[in-house]
């Protein structure tokens, strides 16, 4: 019998476009290529790269509407309780996301309102996978990739309420430090559970050849390394002249090891932890653009991910746990308002 390939899902297609987006449109378009290109190698990456942005953008919305809506349907993600005002804040995060990706939103304050919506409908995300049926690790992963985006919303809110006893700087500084311990603990909280000690060889030497490997482009290319850090994730590298610069970017470089590590362990593995790779990907390229609708979806999508499928992988223990005369459940994706599109591939 042939072997047949796993389906590519919606999630895996989201992924992939965001991956290209950020080589093709945010770094070559805006950091190597000219603003009027002259080659027809330059215009065909430049028409390449509006694509790609285009359709990640548009994949991004659909799956995200289609996504919230399903897990509405279940109290998995969302109780109950919730559904009244995650609905609403929904749907205007999805009105003003549709507004920044298929036109452009103009004026600031939109901006603004996009940031802080999408803030509160991470913290009610956040909120409703403690009450689901979640192990206690992606509940901390989500929350430690959750809380970043809240604050980040608060901080903005903040600034236009023009309120001095609370530095919006502080509030940045302590989200960035926050995104660097999710991504350092996403192999050990989002991974798949090491049962083997050849399992755990292979997690430590994936680690140390991208940490290795990212520490020697840094230290021979810095400049190019520089350039695409900040065209690409929004990160402000100033230099390896002293300890303290040297210091951050060796940091860095450990976070993108670890993350890097996870999601290759997860994307390797069976099930819905596949669902959590595509989901580490999707943060991964996301960036720290605060005027981006595109970045605003990219990032609720994964998390989305997240929280759908670290609940398929505690439905098997659930069912078998379940007293003898007690209803079986439904599969994933029939009949459960799980996303289907998010599906295990």
């Amino acid at each position: 019998m042939h072997r047949r390939l796993p389906a590519l899902n919606l999630t895996a297609l989201l992924a992939l476009s965001a991956l290209g987006e950020l080589i093709f449109y945010r770094v070559l378009n805006t950091a190597f290529l000219p603003a009027e290109p002259t080659t027809l190698a330059q215009r065909v990456i430049v028409g390449f790269g509006s694509f790609v942005s285009n359709l990640s953008g548009v994949l991004a919305l659909l799956l995200a509407v289609v996504g919230l809506v399903r897990a509405l349907g279940t109290d998995r993600i969302f109780p109950r309780s919730m559904r009244i005002t995650v609905s609403t804040i929904g749907l205007f995060f999805s009105a003003l996301a549709a507004m920044g990706v298929l036109w452009l939103l103009v004026t600031p304050r939109y901006h603004i309102h996009l940031r802080i919506s999408h803030g509160f409908l991470v913290f009610f995300l956040m909120l409703g996978i403690w009450h689901g049926l979640h192990s206690v690790r992606s509940k901390i992963a989500i929350t430690l990739f959750s809380l970043p985006m809240v604050l980040e919303g608060v901080a903005i809110f903040c600034h236009r309420m023009a309120w001095t006893r609370i530095e919006p700087g502080q509030i940045i500084r302590a989200a960035h430090a926050i995104t660097w311990v999710a991504m350092c603990a996403a192999p050990v909280l989002l991974a798949p559970r090491i049962r083997r000690s050849s399992q755990l060889v292979i997690t430590l030497f994936a680690a140390v050849v991208l940490g290795a490997g990212l520490g020697a482009l840094t230290a021979l290319r810095f400049d190019l390394v520089q350039a695409v850090a900040y065209y690409g994730w929004r990160i402000d590298l100033t230099g390896l002249a002293s300890s303290t610069e040297r210091l951050y970017t060796g940091a860095l470089i450990v976070a993108f090891a670890c993350l890097g590590t996870a999601t290759l362990r997860c994307l390797s593995a069976r099930g819905p932890h596949r669902l959590i790779g595509w989901g580490l990907l999707l943060l991964a390229v996301s960036g720290q653009d605060l005027s981006s609708a595109k970045i605003a979806l990219f990032t609720f999508c994964a998390l989305l991910a997240l929280a759908v499928g670290s609940t398929r992988t505690e439905l098997p223990a659930a069912m078998s746990d379940s007293p003898p005369d007690a209803q079986p459940r439904p599969a994933p994706g029939h009949g459960t308002g799980i996303p289907t599109e998010m599906g295990k591939p």
